[in-house]
């Protein structure tokens, strides 16, 4: 982390109108990209959203993200498939916030593991794109010992009054000691186009190097996820 921002070629998905066309259609011609990761997973994952769905941002709902994923190996509902669970992304709604205590001790709440949990598994080939709300509930089962996976994650831009929050997700990169969003070579590279997905990040980063001199006062390495 960041993943894509190490290659020239990877950071011109970016550009790519398939993965471009994806995010506009979700999220509108100015989205922002906030970051990717490149993940190598062994075993299980078990349930989770990506976002604050605790309600931390003072009661906010959490804001809508999008992931784009790439798994380079075949996947299938058990080796490892991504499992989604339709509606659990609707925050405030009844099913969605009993599902979130629920899934935390799903043995012990509904006498299963979490891998029985009822759910959809996006199965997928190398060269497909899984695409999902990060409020979604999603795990993972039955994965070997070679499952890879790369992510590029995207959410809408802000307003103006929303800036706090930007600035907080940016505080995030800290604790993988980067202090800047985005590499040199994602800039270096950058089209017009693309200097639209990152051009708010960047306006408002100036407080991350601090972040990351905090975060290694309490950290004997950089985060790896």
């Amino acid at each position: 982390m960041p993943f894509i921002d190490q290659s020239e070629y990877l950071a011109a998905l970016l550009d790519d109108p398939r993965v471009d066309g994806i995010f506009t259609s979700l999220l509108g011609d100015d989205y922002n990209f906030l970051g990717s990761d490149g993940n190598f997973y062994v075993g299980d994952s078990s349930w989770h959203s990506d976002t604050d769905w605790s309600g931390k941002m003072r009661g906010k709902p959490p804001r809508i993200f999008y992931k784009l994923a790439l798994y380079l190996d075949p996947v299938t509902r058990d080796t490892g498939a991504l499992r989604v669970i339709p509606g659990s992304h609707r925050y405030g709604d009844h099913f969605a916030e009993d599902l979130q205590q629920r899934l935390r001790t799903s043995h012990e709440t509904m006498g299963i593991t979490g891998a029985e949990v009822p759910a959809i598994a996006l199965e997928s080939q190398p060269g497909d794109v899984v695409v999902f709300n990060q409020n979604t509930k999603h795990g993972a089962w039955g994965g070997g010992t070679r499952r890879r996976m790369f992510t590029i994650n995207c959410t809408a831009r802000y307003k103006d009054d929303e800036m706090p929050y930007l600035r907080n997700e940016i505080s995030a990169f800290a604790r993988f000691w980067v202090d800047t969003v985005y590499s040199d070579i994602m800039l270096r590279t950058a089209s017009p186009q693309r200097m639209v997905h990152l051009q708010q990040a960047m306006t408002q980063q100036d407080h991350l190097a601090e972040e990351v001199r905090k975060a290694k006062m309490t950290m004997t390495e950089p985060s790896r996820g």
